[in-house]
């Protein structure tokens, strides 16, 4: 499981109170069910009311962070700090800050709508794919591993894992492919898929991608578009995000379970 992030502006504005010892509490939400969110690199997302209901029942040690940083820590569930609560809207959560410099420009920065978004981070359990009406990719998150919330300054912050835009491209393409089945055949009727292998075949010379495995690529400069399609995350490929280039890859799709 690999660590994904998701940050938004809070639908509601959080609200910061004084409590009779002095400190101060943030509410707000965390997590906002059954709303698509915007472009993920290929696909959207919903968070399902149900994602959180294993996790919540094993007490994990969930932080609450400004902007993600562990040295900007705001409280944790184990230290009794965060509380969390799943209602009709989302993952509902309040935070009572400790008496640093932090917890106390977060509560001035909120108290002046400085501060509004909200992010999550989480690992996917499990989660379904589908095609929406447009053709483009919707993935459901139905179960995760919760580890982190945080109050952000950027709220239009996506981090996703190499796997989820994999899957996307190969739902969103999956509609095709029987289609193109029949492109692969050559003259004597025998599928010939020499022009596939070619056009999947990236030119990062990284020993990983050599190798076949894109999605573990090394080469933080990389930008070519068929090792983006493979699953390669590294920083160079941010020109690609938007591509819905076709990912050519029977094998996979009959491999990974997607459409069963």
């Amino acid at each position: 499981m690999h660590k994904e992030i998701r940050s938004f502006t809070a639908p509601r504005p959080f609200t910061v109170r004084t409590m009779p010892d002095g400190s101060k509490q943030v509410s707000g939400y965390a997590i906002v069910f059954n709303s698509p969110s915007v472009d993920l690199g290929g696909f959207t997302e919903i968070c399902s009311p149900q994602m959180l209901t294993r996790t919540l029942k094993e007490s994990p040690d969930v932080l609450a962070l400004r902007d993600h940083k562990s040295e900007m820590l705001l409280g944790r569930t184990t230290a009794n700090t965060l509380a969390l609560s799943v209602d009709s809207t989302g993952l509902r959560f309040t935070v009572t800050l400790p008496k640093t410099s932090i917890g106390d420009d977060t509560a001035e920065n909120v108290r002046l709508r400085n501060l509004t978004g909200c992010s999550f981070g989480f690992n996917t359990v499990a989660d379904q794919w589908t095609v929406a009406d447009d053709g483009s990719a919707l993935r459901t998150l139905l179960d995760v591993d919760l580890f982190e919330i945080s109050i952000t300054s950027f709220p239009a912050y996506q981090q996703t894992t190499a796997e989820a835009r994999t899957h996307a491209a190969q739902v969103t393409t999956k509609r095709g492919d029987d289609l193109d089945d029949l492109d692969d055949l050559d003259s004597d009727g025998q599928d010939d898929d020499t022009d596939d292998d070619l056009e999947m075949r990236c030119q990062c010379r990284c020993e990983r991608c050599l190798n076949g495995k894109c999605e573990r690529c090394i080469r933080s400069e990389c930008s070519d578009s068929v090792c983006y399609d493979n699953g390669c995350a590294m920083p160079g490929q941010d020109d690609n995000r938007s591509d819905r280039a076709r990912i050519i890859s029977h094998f996979n799709s009959a491999h990974l379970n997607l459409y069963r």
